[in-house]
């Protein structure tokens, strides 16, 4: 669902309950006022009635709910909403069935700016009293404020269904049009037309409905209520005499004009394939140039002479209609698409460039897509990147620039000639380029997979000025943040970190992307900590600390010096970050496996077992427990079967993990199922992950088991050289395989030679 519909959803159909209402009526005020009203098309809220109370259970119970439930408005009338909270809480716990209690409870949770808890007491209100369709309304408010949509349906369903509301009545109106606002945000035309069938009824006979003039007006006023839009409801739903009726009627009501209903009731007749009628009533729109629904009537007119199969009369009509109605942008750039399309160039580009000059928002839109379209055709890599720039800027069609982008990127020397061009206005550049049009430059290299020019383009894109007032900036703006994120994650794949590091420093210090400071510099602190610059790396990770206090972001201190093999100081940072944050249970992890792998590497192998130990009493199937727990015990030769089933487990998690394949592979080879352990470890050595040393190192040992010697040295000098290559050699390893290769009477050169 769009945000634009949920701002429709939540003002359209008002609440009973609003954000700061009036305070609960007092004992003295109950019956002396009928109720208020939130809007003019809203029902009336029932006045709560403390006598209702007097029905409730008799002895103790009762008695001390009603004593609480008096203190209760007494510090109300005071003014001291907590503490009448805080009795009423009392009162319902001695007397839970009360209903009355909990929309007093309900009243002043609002109040108190308490929205969870309101909706809580809202809940168990209804739970007590299914047909409160005034709570049911509230509550689906809420559903829909969090995008729960569903259950925002379920609760409006309930209250349609109320035995206490009157379905000829204004409320019932109401909640019909609250629901298929609904049913129409979620594609269900059907449900959303039966809702406005209601509506429908009432703004025809308002009388029959007890609906005012005035609840009447405001229902009308609301475009999405209008005889207009639910017409274009039960058109989608093919309620095609519905529909008729409703553009009629809007018609008639001054919400339109007869020219408008033309093109209405041609939609009709296209939908019931009267495609004759529909050129009838659509030629009444144009002959008086009329240009509200813009492009949607030539789009309408191309459909109706598709379906006469006329296809090939269409440019020849729009020609004519452009000559009667020569001022009309989204004509001429409908009429200049079609020259696109059958290749006739020289007469599409003047009639673009004039109608730009005049369009609306909407017809500029479609005039730089047509134009990018015309430019791409051409081969003229200036004017594509500024007309797909220009149609960015409108909206923010991710979609639409996509199929733009697919379409250059299909044409060879286009593509390069495309980017060429955006590296020489990056380089030549002094501020004047638009942020869309090196945002779109950025995206086409990221989507080629061309990684040096992306990093240029993207900084490019970076340092432009950009607006965030509008969606579709922000949208951009969430794009860019993406791609530089993904970016500077290859570049550090393929240990380019000082590039990667140099893209996340400029977003990190983006303005227009402060939101994701902290993000980017905790990519950042990566970036520096895989190229071996843990100074720089500290500093980036205390700027981010600065900056938010998100628990990951002191993991990473630990981290950083973690993997500078620094423990003693990474050590005491972990054990502070589990401290400090005991509820972040994904961080705890985080440290408690590095400090495992910290005492394994220190030689401490039973105390990183215990560290394990705990993590899987806590969380038996987490697969990296598993794995790395299992893996310490085939390691060392004990609790072999247990191992297994746990690597087992692991491995069904996550069927092609290198790591865990060698995990299997390796406890296989120690109960001595070498046939079995061959299989798993060839897959582990088999993709880019699994050139890893050690499980190199572990699949020459299993060859020689099998006696296959020859495949078994090749294995470990693999293991042997990439150990030997490794940022910090672990020497243990290194003399363990090349006693393994002197044993087999091979000649081991010393390193470096």
């Amino acid at each position: 669902m769009t945000r634009s519909l949920l701002v429709l959803l939540l003002t359209s159909s008002v609440a009973m309950v609003q954000a700061a209402p009036p305070p609960p009526p007092l004992p003295s005020d109950v019956g002396k006022r009928p109720g208020f009203r939130q809007q003019l098309t809203d029902d009336p809220a029932r006045p709560l009635d403390s006598g209702r109370l007097k029905n409730a259970k008799s002895g103790s119970g009762r008695a001390m709910a009603r004593a609480w439930y008096m203190t209760g408005r007494y510090r109300i009338a005071k003014g001291d909403f907590k503490g009448g909270l805080s009795a009423f809480e009392k009162a319902v716990k001695q007397d839970p069935q009360q209903v009355a209690i909990y929309r007093e409870m309900l009243q002043v949770a609002l109040r108190l700016n308490r929205v969870d808890d309101a909706v809580r007491y809202a809940q168990k209100a209804v739970s007590l009293n299914p047909d409160d369709y005034q709570l049911l309304r509230w509550l689906s408010r809420q559903m829909i404020r969090q995008q729960k949509l569903p259950q925002a349906i379920q609760l409006l369903e309930q209250a349609r269904r109320s035995k206490a509301i009157d379905h000829k009545s204004v409320v019932f109106v109401n909640v019909m049009r609250d629901l298929g606002l609904i049913y129409m945000g979620t594609g269900k035309a059907k449900a959303a037309a039966e809702c406005f069938e209601v509506v429908f009824a009432a703004l025809k006979d308002p009388r029959g409905y007890q609906l005012d003039d005035r609840s009447r007006r405001a229902l009308l006023a609301n475009p999405v209520t209008s005889f207009e839009r639910m017409g274009e409801v039960f058109l989608a739903a093919k309620r095609n005499g519905l529909a008729v009726e409703a553009f009629r009627a809007a018609a008639k009501h001054g919400q339109g004009n007869p020219a408008t209903l033309g093109f209405n009731i041609a939609r009709v007749h296209v939908e019931t394939g009267k495609f004759k009628e529909a050129l009838s009533e659509l030629q009444v729109y144009f002959d008086k140039k009329q240009t509200s629904k813009g492009r949607a009537a030539y789009e309408l007119l191309a459909r109706i002479f598709k379906g006469l199969k006329k296809s090939g009369e269409l440019v020849g009509q729009l020609e004519k209609l452009a000559a009667h109605d020569s001022e009309n942008p989204s004509l001429k750039i409908f009429l200049a698409d079609q020259y696109v399309a059958a290749g006739k160039f020289e007469k599409a580009r003047p009639l673009f460039e004039k109608a730009l000059a005049k369009a609306s928002p909407a017809d500029r839109e479609a005039g730089h897509w047509g134009l990018s379209v015309l430019h791409r055709r051409g081969g003229r890599p200036r004017e594509l990147l500024e007309s797909l720039g220009r149609a960015v800027d409108v909206r923010g069609d991710i979609k639409r620039l996509d199929t733009e982008l697919n379409a250059v990127a299909d044409e060879k020397e286009l593509r390069k000639k495309v980017l060429a061009e955006a590296a020489k206005q990056a380089a030549d550049d002094q501020g004047q380029a638009p942020f869309a049009r090196r945002f779109v430059a950025a995206r086409l290299a990221i989507q080629l997979k061309q990684n040096e020019p992306a990093v240029t383009l993207l900084g490019w894109a970076l340092a432009a000025e950009k607006m965030t007032r509008e969606v579709k900036d922000r949208v951009l703006l969430d794009q860019l943040r993406r791609h530089v994120e993904d970016l500077a994650r290859v570049l550090m794949v393929a240990e380019k970190y000082l590039p990667a590091a140099g893209l996340l420093r400029s977003a990190a210090d983006d303005r227009a992307l402060g939101v994701f400071k902290p993000q980017f510099l905790f990519q950042l602190s990566q970036a520096y900590a895989f190229g071996d610059k843990t100074k720089q790396a500290l500093a980036v990770i205390g700027e981010a600390r600065r900056t938010s206090n998100h628990p990951l972001l002191h993991y990473q201190e630990a981290w950083i010096y973690y993997h500078a093999q620094q423990w003693d100081k990474a050590v005491p940072l972990f054990e502070r970050v589990i401290k400090q944050f005991p509820d972040d249970k994904s961080v705890i992890r985080r440290c408690q496996f590095s400090l495992s792998n910290i005492y394994v590497q220190q030689g401490d192998i039973r105390k990183g077992e215990v560290v394990l130990e705990k993590v899987f009493a806590e969380d038996p199937d987490n697969p990296s427990v598993n794995n790395d727990l299992g893996y310490l015990y085939a390691d060392q030769g004990k609790k072999l079967e247990q191992a297994e089933k746990m690597i087992r487990k692991a491995l069904k998690a996550e069927p092609k993990n290198s790591a865990y394949l060698d995990s299997m592979g390796w406890v296989l080879f120690k109960r001595e199922k070498y046939d079995e352990a061959l299989k798993y470890l060839k897959m582990a050595s088999a993709d880019r992950d699994g050139k890893d040393p050690t499980i190199l190192e572990h699949l020459g040992d299993c060859l020689e088991k099998l006696k296959q010697k020859k495949l078994a040295v090749e294995s470990w000098k693999q293991a042997l050289e990439l150990a030997r290559k490794d940022k910090r050699p672990d020497k243990k390893l290194i003399e363990r395989i090349e006693k393994k290769l002197k044993d087999a009477g091979e000649t081991v050169k010393p390193s470096g030679k």
